[in-house]
């Protein structure tokens, strides 16, 4: 046996704690969904009225977490069915999410911005895996009716132009960030850029942190306070 194949050998026999990939992308970042899903179950208004929903959502997260955190110790070249076990876990969860959704337990945005985290996780899933056709199957999150700009101050003609020192764009990509970044900011009331990331974990710091000052500059959000001490709310 060479090199090559010796150095395979023992990379197939590691575990998957022992991969960097499967521990940052697939298990840190469930554990980031399933400590959002809880945190959102505590806030949920009328809570005796949709006490099984919430039952249902709570005990679906506690067991992709289960699943999640022993598939850690499994070896990287037996882990097809813990892999598909997570997979099952993340995709059951969606759907009892989709459900609350649907029965008003949560917001459509709210569940989009969780949508787009499991999403993420699914994908990196794929390569340790061959649930590609279950995958594909899943149908898309329902999207709820985009709320009037209640809170929007009137935007000067000066503002439609690219601020001074703030690389702002008007991408879908940017939108859609910024649209998330809104939804968390709805559901905690004051946020710091490491709450922030914590949820959106797709982009970088320092991308949050572009959007959050051209947010600033069109009068969706305000700043409090001052540097690592700043907080976000709406206006």
């Amino acid at each position: 046996m060479d090199t090559r194949d010796l150095i395979k050998a023992t990379q197939s026999t590691q575990r998957l704690i022992q991969d960097e990939n499967y521990y940052k992308y697939i298990f840190k970042k469930t554990e980031r969904v399933v400590s959002v899903v809880f945190y959102i179950t505590q806030s949920v208004q009328e809570k005796d009225r949709y006490e099984r929903q919430i039952t249902d959502i709570e005990d679906s997260a506690r067991a992709l977490h289960d699943v999640v955190l022993q598939s850690l110790n499994v070896r990287a070249h037996v882990a097809e069915e813990s892999v598909q076990d997570v997979t099952h876990a993340l995709i059951t969860l969606e759907s009892k999410l989709r459900v609350a959704q649907a029965m008003g337990v949560i917001a459509g945005e709210v569940l989009q911005v969780i949508d787009n985290e499991i999403d993420s996780v699914l994908r990196a899933l794929a390569r340790y895996s061959h649930e590609d056709q279950l995958l594909a199957e899943r149908s898309p999150t329902p999207i709820a009716p985009p709320k009037p700009a209640r809170r929007q101050a009137p935007v000067s003609p000066q503002a439609t132009t690219q601020p001074t020192g703030v690389a702002a764009s008007n991408t879908p990509d940017a939108s859609n960030r910024r649209a998330r970044i809104l939804t968390i900011i709805e559901a905690k009331g004051e946020v710091s850029i490491k709450d922030i990331t914590d949820i959106i974990s797709d982009v970088s710091e320092k991308t949050i942190q572009r959007e959050l000052n051209a947010m600033i500059e069109n009068n969706q959000i305000k700043r409090i306070g001052e540097r690592r001490w700043s907080k976000y709310t709406l206006f």
